[in-house]
């Protein structure tokens, strides 16, 4: 996401001018505001003008308003946000406190402003504005006629395209049915060309419960050589063939899983977070005196400076509870003090689904806790 003014006074009160460039970048500023917020953009309203024979006139202006936002919708599919609020700066169009609906895509310029921007928010701003781009994964879950594509970047897991194709049934004489599975390997071919950045991601994944992803490396890379394809040849060794027991998108949870795949995308957001998962999870086996989770837990962990990692998942801070969020901006920045590794979840990620069956706040200890099991995971900070 592209920066292009912020300022903030001592009190924490601020505004920030940005222009989401990639569907990421509109998911870091879905978790950027909230109700309250004010928003600054352009938009179409409908302008109603009075002529000079009383008759009315309406027409649909393009003008800058500011809305105090009331309710945000997150369209993933769309690449939108959706900010619902009342006019909160003088126009002169529109009313001061007329309810108008701001839509920002990509590509929009909007200042975001609050009356106090917390850590989270300005580590969550850093994140959304580092020039250095998130590797990604790409991953295509093949069988014969389907292939579906999924990129996977630091906070998403995102569908980008499929293709489908009705292939013969194989006889004796495979003719036919090989001539529809080269069509189909080319439109694959053509997907990762328009739809897979190959300078960008870290590794391509194919994906499947049979031979088909291993036939299509054979092929492409042959069709690559034959071509002059060079990106494709320079990046053949970052396409790597596992299999997954579907071509659907819960294959995703199984091969980020997969030992082969942890090592192709090592060096990635998404490697560091689901390696703490497993971590937690093999501690829950080996001493569950050494784990925690639920928010009440982690808490008096947290005051016993007793926590090594800290997971939260990032719609824990999307609490309409200003109170509520402010306790686990608290609790990130206590166990940050105490030397310990904190790590933010997304909840789009498959990772972070992971989390949340784990009520989205979980933590490895330095030393067990045994009385920390005494606490019902499932209550909350007020409890």
């Amino acid at each position: 996401m592209k920066l292009l003014h912020k300022e903030f006074e001592k009190d924490g009160k601020g505004q920030a001018t940005l222009i989401p460039e990639e569907s990421e970048d509109l998911w870091h500023l879905y978790n950027l505001s909230m109700k309250g917020d004010t928003i600054k953009a352009m938009t179409y309203r409908k302008i109603q003008k009075e002529g000079s024979t009383g008759t009315v006139q309406t027409e649909v202006k393009k003008i800058q308003m500011t809305v105090e936002v009331k309710t945000i919708e997150y369209d993933a599919a769309g690449n939108v946000i959706r900010y619902s609020g009342k006019n909160c700066e003088e126009n002169q169009w529109v009313k001061m406190g007329a309810h108008h609906t701001l839509e920002i895509e990509l590509n929009n310029k909007l200042t975001l402003g609050k009356e106090r921007w917390d850590a989270m928010h300005l580590q969550e701003l850093d994140e959304a504005t580092d020039v250095h781009k998130t590797s990604e994964v790409a991953v295509l879950l093949m069988e014969a006629g389907l292939a579906n594509f999924h990129l996977l970047t630091a906070v998403l897991a995102k569908d980008v395209h499929r293709v489908s194709l009705a292939l013969p049934k194989k006889r004796a004489t495979t003719t036919n049915y090989d001539k529809a599975l080269v069509r189909f390997f080319e439109q694959v071919y053509q997907g990762i060309k328009d739809h897979v950045n190959l300078d960008l991601v870290k590794c391509v994944l194919l994906a499947g419960p049979g031979f088909v992803k291993d036939d299509f490396l054979s092929w492409m890379i042959q069709k690559a050589t034959q071509s002059g394809d060079t990106l494709v040849l320079q990046k053949k060794s970052n396409f790597v063939s596992v299999h997954a027991s579907c071509v659907h998108k819960q294959a995703l949870k199984e091969l980020l899983s997969d030992e082969q795949v942890q090592k192709s995308i090592a060096n990635t957001k998404a490697a560091a977070h689901l390696k703490a998962l497993e971590e937690f999870y093999v501690m829950v086996q080996r001493e569950p005196d050494r784990v925690c989770y639920g928010p009440k837990q982690v808490f008096e962990a947290i005051e016993k400076c007793a926590v090594q990692t800290l997971m939260v998942v990032d719609s824990l801070f999307r609490n309409a509870n200003v109170k509520l969020r402010r306790q686990y901006v608290d609790m990130v920045e206590n166990a940050r003090d105490q030397g310990a590794t904190c790590q933010i979840f997304s909840s789009q990620h498959v990772s972070g689904e992971q989390l949340q069956k784990l009520s989205g706040i979980a933590g490895v200890l330095r030393f067990p806790l045994p009385e920390i099991g005494d606490i019902d995971s499932d209550a909350g900070l007020s409890d």
